[in-house]
């Protein structure tokens, strides 16, 4: 199995890291609960919420050495079991603890931002900018926006921005057996599996390369907090590509057993292609299958890249270009042929609809099936992947979703609760699918909601952000209530966004979409700002009027 690994937000990697868990949290030892001897044996759980993200520090806090209530600790247990696919009780269960102990990425699972809040970097992010302080012979990012935290979904979006990628091992490892040409050789077929499914080539230079790979041990120059710890300990790291020095480089630790065609040992061209996904600007997968899944899974003779993998990286460099053909046989002479006139062809327009062109969005979800609905008034519009509404819409939406109001305020659907949340004046929708849950809609007046939110989209750190006006408020969707310090001003946190956006949606290609009247606005969730040569229009990629446009 992938062990699990000490990483900083710079880049994903395999390691392991021993539980301990307090007996403060949990039940009895009957229901599946921990029993009392098995607490006494652990140690503190905030340690471990807090490096996966669950549980917060609080500014001027220090990680590790904040007072927690038992509330907050069953809340952070509940996020990290609805996260992980558990059964969600907020107590430390055993299947609870069990999944604490298993080998896994050092990555936080729920990114923190700035100031305590939701949307920043954390500690984790200044030990990034302090490895790169700390590396020699490094040069300093080429610009601000590179200090920011990555992110660790598996396609983040950052990507190399060309497709022949050139790579150079300078260093090989020295305690294996491998020779340096099995060594070469195992790099090779690593990256041929990406190349396989991309236009992307691979080439081995002697000078610098976009991928600089490296055997080392312990303290590399890349800053304590990352520093290989010893055979069973970090296996590798890797960083996504960009355009400063250590974009891209690749590390594997010198103390594990490398190996080839055996069981025994660490495989390397296994963990070198998992590596490679990372410098090519995959994240994690939570396939369990996936070549890009955080855990090791064993040596596989016959391994290949999942369909997951395929998806992934096809999503951020495209499919293989056309497959090579054998050269016809050279002609001396041709007999002369007449030419057709030359006909010039006009772009391809795709039908359009009128009331359509012109549809303000009053929410828009990529919802629970993998479509993206829109809506607006009483009806529900389902958009195409290349822009358009689908046949046999729009719909009344509440024949879509159960009882779901017209005239919606705001809608959001979360990939990690796999609910669906609609806001309305000050009453809250919640839904399984297209079920209404029981007991909702609830009045959310008592609570510190904002009245009637204008927009709502679930981002990257699986966090309901909602937005009105010039401010935007997290909603904690297993308190159905506002942490504490919000509202914040848009404009500071989402930098080029514009005050009274009318909705929002995270898409599958790694941006944020922010909708306003007959325009969108692409933001990039890497760099936490709008993208270059926007805002556009909406009528052509997202509803299909006139020429196809990519979004």
């Amino acid at each position: 199995m992938w062990r699990i690994c000490t990483v900083v937000w710079s880049y994903f990697c395999w390691g392991v890291v021993v539980v301990l868990l307090t007996p403060s949290v949990g039940g009895t030892s009957g229901n599946g609960d921990v029993s009392v001897a098995e607490r006494a044996t652990a140690g503190d759980p905030d340690a471990y919420l807090e490096k996966f993200g669950y549980l917060a520090v609080p500014p001027g806090g220090t990680p590790g050495n904040v007072q927690r209530s038992p509330e907050s600790r069953r809340h952070a247990i509940r996020e990290f079991q609805r996260f992980n696919g558990l059964s969600v009780t907020g107590n430390l269960d055993r299947q609870t603890l069990a999944k604490m102990r298993q080998p896994r990425c050092g990555f936080p699972d729920v990114i923190r931002p700035e100031g305590g809040s939701t949307f920043g970097t954390s500690t984790n992010g200044r030990n990034r900018n302090r490895s790169r302080n700390r590396n020699r012979n490094r040069s300093r990012p080429r610009n601000r926006a590179e200090e920011l935290t990555a992110q660790s979904f598996y396609v983040p979006g950052h990507k190399w921005k060309k497709t022949q990628i050139t790579w150079r091992p300078i260093g090989y490892s020295r305690t294996s057996r491998l020779s340096q040409s099995q060594q070469w050789w195992s790099f090779k077929r690593a990256f041929d599996k990406w190349a396989e499914q991309t236009p992307l080539t691979f080439s081995d230079v002697s000078g610098t390369a976009d991928i600089m790979i490296k055997f080392v041990r312990s303290d590399h120059g890349d800053g304590r907090g990352n520093a290989f710890d010893g055979r069973g300990g970090t296996l590798a790291h890797a960083f996504f590509p960009g355009t400063s020095a250590i974009s891209g480089d690749t590390h594997f630790d010198d103390d594990e057993q490398w190996t080839l065609n055996t069981e025994d040992g660490t495989n390397l061209e296994i963990v070198a292609a998992h590596e490679f996904g990372h410098a090519l600007g995959l994240g994690h997968s939570n396939v369990a299958q996936a070549l890009m899944a955080p855990y090791y899974q064993g040596y596989d003779p016959n391994f290949k890249l999942h369909k997951d993998d395929i998806q992934a990286i096809q999503h951020l460099y495209g499919g293989p270009g056309r497959p090579r053909t054998t050269p016809r046989p050279r002609v001396t002479s041709r007999p002369r042929v007449t030419l057709r006139p030359r006909v010039t062809r006009r772009p391809t327009r795709r039908p359009s609809s009128g009331r359509f062109c012109n549809l303000k969005f009053d929410a828009v979800i990529k919802a629970h099936d993998g479509s993206t609905y829109a809506f607006r008034s009483h009806d529900i519009y389902k958009l195409t992947s290349t822009g358009g509404v689908s046949r046999g819409f729009p719909k009344r939406a509440n024949t879509v979703f159960q009882s779901a109001p017209i005239n919606i305020d705001a809608a959001a659907y979360s990939p990690w609760s796999r609910k669906t949340y609609m806001f309305k004046g000050s009453r809250l929708w919640k839904y399984t699918g297209f079920r209404l849950d029981s007991d909702y809609p609830k009045d959310i007046r008592a609570t510190n909601f904002p009245t009637r939110p204008k927009a709502a989209l679930v981002w990257r750190d699986g966090r309901v952000y909602l937005f009105r006006g010039r401010q935007f408020w997290v909603f904690d969707e297993y308190r159905n209530s506002i942490p504490q310090g919000y509202p914040l001003d848009t404009r500071r946190y989402w930098r080029g966004i514009p005050n009274n956006v009318e909705a929002a949606v995270r898409w599958n290609d790694g941006y944020t979409y922010f909708f306003k009247g007959s325009n969108y606005f692409k933001f990039s969730d890497y760099y936490r700002r709008k993208v270059g040569g926007y805002p556009k229009p909406k009528a052509a990629p997202w509803l299909g009027c006139g020429s196809r446009t990519p979004k």
